[in-house]
This record gives C-alpha cells, sequence and structure tokens, in this order.
C-alpha cells in the first residue's frame, strides 16, 4: 500500500491531497488487469461506477459520430478516466479502449463523490475548463518576486495625491510641492480626484526641464508645462504591469485609479525601492552608455532580466512585452546615435520591426528581420543616406547581440528600404498574387510594428493588410501555410519524438508548437479584419469574429502561453549551462503535470488544424470546438 500512496502522490488530482490521507484512500482501490483491445467504457453505455487510475499501459479514448470513429485522445501511466460519467451520472461520452494490456486502480464512485465534497481542490481539478488546466500545466516558480507577481498597486500607495488647478502658476505650484513635500502634483478640475481628459501631472523635473531651464515666468500656469494624459492603471494591477507600462512610456509617476477616482500615485522609484533585482534599473543604464560596448551590456541585462522575471512566475506574453519595450528602447538609441553621425534625414521615414519582435514576442536576441520605409516625395539623395543608416544600425544591432538575418530581411537589402508607394505595391502584390514567395512574405511583413520614425508607415499599411479578408483564394493559401507543420503527435496521440546530433526524445516547441499557433492566430486575424499583430491579441479579437469560435480561440491561447513557457526555460537552462539556445525540449526534461498539459495543448492544436484543413481545404464545414 506505501507503494500505491506513493504513486497516487506524484499524480493530479491525488497530490492535491493531504498526504496523511493518502495511505488510507490507497486501501479502498481495486487493481484490474485489462488486455490490450478491451472496451472498459462504451459511449452512451452504463454509467462508470469507478474513476479509473492507469498505472500502466495506454488507453484510447474514442468519439462515435454516425459510423466513423474518431481517436481523441490516448491516456497513460497516471491518467484518470470516467469521471464525466461519474458527474454527470450517466453514460460515458466516449469509449474508453486499451490499446496495450493495461493494469488500472478503480477507486469507486461513492469514494469520489465523497473526496469531490471534502476536498475543494480535489473538486476543481474536474470542474476546470481545458483552458484552466493548461495554465496549471506551467511550471512553477523558481523564485517568486513577491512585489512585482503579488503586490497591488493598492498596498503600494503611501499618501493621498496633492491636487492644483490647471490655472495655477508654477510659482505657487512649486510652494505646494514644498509645503506637502511631495515631487509631483496632479493638475485637474474641480472636483479634484476625478480621472478625465482634463487630468495631468506635473513634476519637479518638468518644473527644472521646461520651466527654469526655457527660461519661463513663473507666472506660468502649470497647464501649459503639465504631462497629459494622465496615464493611470486599476488599483487591482500588479505593480509588475506598472513597470512594463512606466518603461514603455518612458515615465516615472503613474495615477492608480478606484472607481474612476485617483486614490494614488506609484512611481518608478517605488517599485524599485521595494526589490533589490538590479537589472529593473535599464531605463538609468541605457541613458548612461557611452559605446557598444555599454549597449552590449544593455542588451545582456534585458536578458538577464528576462530570464529572472521568467523564474518569478511571470507569463510568457508579459515577458514578450518587456523584452519589446526594453529592446525597442536600444533600437531608438542606435538609429540616434546613427543620425547623430550622418546628419538629418533627408525626409520623413519609419523604421519597422517584423517577425517575433514585430509581434512582441521575442525574449533572447534573435536573428534580426526590419525594413524601413521613407517618404514618396523623398530627395534623390534620400537612397544614399538611408543605405548608410540601415548599415549603421544593422552594424550596430550585430555588435549588441542581435545576428544578421539569414534570409536577408533586413533593411540593409536595398528590397526591404523603399519608398511607400513601393511598399504598398508589395503588399497588395502578396494578397492578390499568393505564390510561395507572397506567403512567406507576408508572413513576416504582416507582423510588422513601426518602432522609430515620423513617417506613419503603420498606418499607412494597414488598409492594405486588411483588404486580405476579402480575398479568399489568399486566405486559403495562407491556411495552406499554417498545416505546414502539424502538432508532434503521432497517429495515436503520443508525442512524435525526434532525433537531434545524438540526442534523443525531443519535442521541437517551436516547429510544431508555437510556430503553427503563430500562423493561425495571423490567418484568423486577417480573415477578421483584426489589426494586432501580437499572437494572443490576434486570437483574442479574431475569436467569434472568423471562422475561429471564441472558446477555440481561448484555448489556442493558453496553448501558446503554456508551450512558449516551456520552450523559453529551456532556452534560458541551455543559456545558463554556457549552450546555444535551441527549440529542441527533451520530454524526460517535464514534470508528469508538464507533460500532461503539453500534449493536451498540442491536440489543441492539432483540432484547430484539422478544423482549418475542413474549412479551407474543400471537405466543408468542420466544428473547430470540439472537445477533445
Amino acid at each position: 500500500m506505501d507503494e500505491i500512496a506513493r504513486f497516487l502522490a506524484e499524480h493530479p488530482p491525488f497530490s492535491l491531497l493531504p498526504s496523511e490521507q493518502l495511505p488510507s484512500l490507497a486501501r479502498q482501490l481495486r487493481i484490474e488487469y485489462f488486455p490490450a483491445n478491451h472496451d472498459i467504457l462504451l459511449q452512451n453505455g452504463a454509467p462508470a461506477a469507478f474513476l479509473y487510475i492507469v498505472r500502466r499501459g495506454t488507453v484510447d479514448l474514442l468519439r462515435t459520430i454516425d459510423t466513423r470513429s474518431e481517436l481523441l485522445n490516448t491516456l497513460g501511466e497516471g491518467e484518470v478516466f470516467g469521471y464525466v460519467s461519474l458527474i454527470r451520472s450517466g453514460p460515458p461520452i466516449v469509449t474508453v479502449r486499451t490499446r496495450t494490456e493495461t493494469l488500472a486502480y478503480l477507486l469507486p464512485a461513492v469514494v469520489f463523490q465523497q473526496l469531490r465534497a471534502a476536498v475543494p481542490a480535489f473538486e476543481q481539478f474536474f470542474a476546470r475548463s481545458l483552458v484552466e488546466r493548461l495554465a496549471a500545466g506551467r511550471p512553477p516558480q523558481l523564485h517568486a518576486d513577491p512585489v512585482l507577481f503579488q503586490t497591488r498597486l493598492r498596498d503600494m500607495l503611501r499618501r493621498a495625491v496633492v491636487c492644483v488647478a490647471p490655472e495655477t502658476t508654477v510659482r505657487v505650484a512649486a510652494q505646494v510641492m514644498r509645503e506637502q513635500q511631495v515631487s509631483c502634483l496632479i493638475i485637474d478640475l474641480p472636483p479634484y480626484g476625478v480621472l478625465d481628459t482634463a487630468s495631468g501631472i506635473v513634476t519637479d523635473r518638468d518644473l527644472r526641464n521646461r520651466v527654469i531651464a526655457e527660461g519661463l515666468s513663473l507666472d506660468t500656469p502649470v497647464a501649459a508645462v503639465m504631462s497629459a494624459p494622465l496615464l493611470s492603471l486599476p488599483a487591482a494591477s500588479l505593480a509588475f504591469e506598472a513597470f512594463t507600462l512606466m518603461l514603455e512610456r518612458g515615465i516615472h509617476h503613474l495615477a492608480v485609479v478606484e472607481h474612476g477616482l485617483i486614490v494614488g500615485l506609484v512611481t518608478h522609484t517605488d517599485i524599485l525601492r521595494r526589490q533589490s533585482r538590479s537589472s529593473l534599473f535599464l531605463p538609468q543604464r541605457l541613458e548612461r552608455a557611452q559605446n557598444s560596448a555599454d549597449l552590449r551590456h544593455y542588451a545582456e541585462q534585458v536578458t538577464e532580466m528576462a530570464g529572472a522575471l521568467l523564474d518569478s512566475g511571470a507569463r510568457s506574453a508579459d515577458l514578450g512585452r518587456l523584452v519589446a519595450v526594453a529592446h525597442d528602447a536600444l533600437h531608438v538609441r542606435i538609429l540616434r546615435d546613427a543620425e547623430a553621425k550622418l546628419g538629418a534625414p533627408p525626409c520623413r521615414y519609419a523604421w519597422l520591426v517584423l517577425g517575433s519582435e514585430g509581434r512582441c514576442e521575442q525574449t533572447l536576441r534573435t536573428d534580426q528581420d526590419n525594413a524601413l520605409v521613407f517618404a514618396d516625395d523623398a530627395p534623390p539623395e534620400a537612397d544614399t543616406y538611408f543605405a548608410s543608416l540601415a548599415e549603421a544600425v544593422i552594424g550596430a544591432s550585430i555588435a549588441v547581440g542581435f545576428p544578421r538575418c539569414p534570409g536577408d530581411y533586413m533593411a540593409s537589402n536595398a528590397r526591404w528600404r523603399q519608398p511607400l508607394a513601393v511598399w504598398r505595391g508589395y503588399f497588395q502584390q502578396w494578397i492578390d498574387v499568393p505564390d510561395a514567395q507572397a506567403l512567406l512574405s507576408a508572413a513576416i511583413f504582416f507582423d510588422y510594428r513601426q518602432i522609430y520614425g515620423e513617417l506613419d508607415a503603420a498606418a499607412a499599411l494597414r488598409p492594405i493588410v486588411a483588404r486580405a479578408a476579402n480575398k479568399g483564394i489568399f486566405l486559403a493559401h495562407m491556411a495552406r501555410a499554417a498545416l505546414e507543420h502539424a502538432a508532434p503527435l503521432n497517429f495515436f496521440r503520443q508525442f512524435a519524438l525526434r532525433e537531434h546530433a545524438g540526442r534523443r526524445g525531443l519535442l521541437d516547441l517551436k516547429l510544431g508548437g508555437t510556430g503553427p499557433i503563430v500562423a493561425l492566430a495571423r490567418l484568423f486575424a486577417l480573415e477578421a479584419g483584426v489589426e494586432a499583430t501580437n499572437t494572443g491579441e490576434r486570437l483574442q479579437r479574431a475569436g467569434g469574429h472568423s471562422n475561429l469560435d471564441a472558446n477555440s480561440a481561448e484555448e489556442l491561447s493558453a496553448a501558446f502561453e503554456l508551450i512558449s513557457v516551456l520552450r523559453v526555460r529551456h532556452q534560458f537552462k541551455l543559456l545558463r549551462q554556457g549552450h546555444a539556445p535551441d527549440n529542441l525540449v527533451p520530454v524526460a526534461e517535464l514534470s508528469n503535470l508538464e507533460r500532461r498539459s503539453l500534449k493536451e495543448a498540442l491536440l489543441v492544436v492539432d483540432r484547430v488544424q484539422r478544423g482549418v484543413e475542413a474549412l479551407f481545404g474543400g471537405a466543408g464545414p468542420s466544428d473547430l470546438s470540439a472537445s477533445c
């Protein structure tokens, strides 16, 4: 019985029970052997009398529609079945058939129901949706950060805000700041403290830089020097969200709002003071950087910060956003340094980042993907100037750790450094004539994001991308591209493992995991006319507004988050061991829960891909939301 209790302790939902309860539970189990190809439960047959726990062997879950039988899933050691029938007190919704000789533990229905009633965590395990199960499968926090991921903004507030009217003079505002011993004031109309479009903020730095340094009169109204609109977050937001927004917008103060009222301010210093992670001082380090070595050190600290935040429990989506903000700041610095050396640009232009960087999904410094768009009225010398600018920026980016793109999708390539009119033609041509090269280009460039420049190329190109929603042939080709790499599951719904350089038991979590989801999200976003490029945002906005239903969109998003975290964790592990990061994750590296959750995530990908194949491949409609 001790051996059975130990087995239960290693597998959910029994691992959720108090350890002292497991020996008693083990004594209530029946042990039963089933030969291969034996039906344990029948779809629409007699209700289950037990919860079945697979001890050894594998069983298939089969669903019959009309006369066609479909394999939904395969369960192995430690996995359970029969609970849907037990919870509903009705017939099974699937047939459970052994594929191999199988040994199972059988928990009587009455004991199962007693555990559900007595242990909330046990009950929640069976009540959770697929999305919740995938979220539970992410790696545990290694070094939980109590400030960034557990502290709510309302718990960081130290005092009430001090407000003055917009017509208050700079002189009076400075006196109020001195008397109240504050470094900033909220500029607001009575009744004070209500957040609206007229709200702004003035800081002691503003008084130095915008008043004294500019020689303005002390009788100047504060409204003339305030920053507006006032940026804010709800009081229930986490410190991590505040830190990311501050870094993203280059601000040091953030209003905290509850029920429409400004209840306080949180500063960058408030967050830094509460913890010691030096990598959070990134903005100051970038400002002080003097040369390429300093910029490379900054880039390395961004990577260090991302790894530390991953260990602290950050979501992959949040990590991607934060790293994008930090990398954007670095690229903008490089662009400005190049402009300083070459002189002012001869016309307006835009610098675009593409691929994973354009989607805000880059965690490590990967290959550069970028492009340059300049104004149609550019003078003749523009091409020479921008060629030099692109070479300088690409070279500086290589020096700080961003490798050259092997496919040459960079602004240093004259093809990807063109006037806006040429870019409009590119985008339209890719949609109208979707050959293989056009589809590859669309997959890269339609994930664009503008990070610098006075020419609003992003807005100018957006309407052309939106036309794809009405281009059935183009969407069909994009759909086929989204099916090019299948989820790494074999016919029996088990992991399809691969070998590489003498390593066995590997899963490519990019090629068969995040990659297909990115492609599917792009497809449905184009179909729905969604402008977002981030995969999570695309799924959220396209779900229910395209051939992807809202539930499947939510499940795909949860699958993307889980697979991304497992992939990035593996990459950081390799980095810390002094190896080059890759996407080949050894299954043996995963816990039992992670393996189970990963398989569920890949089954979601497989199901949606099969639905897309039916929808766009001429096989008729398909139910993308069919339960697995």
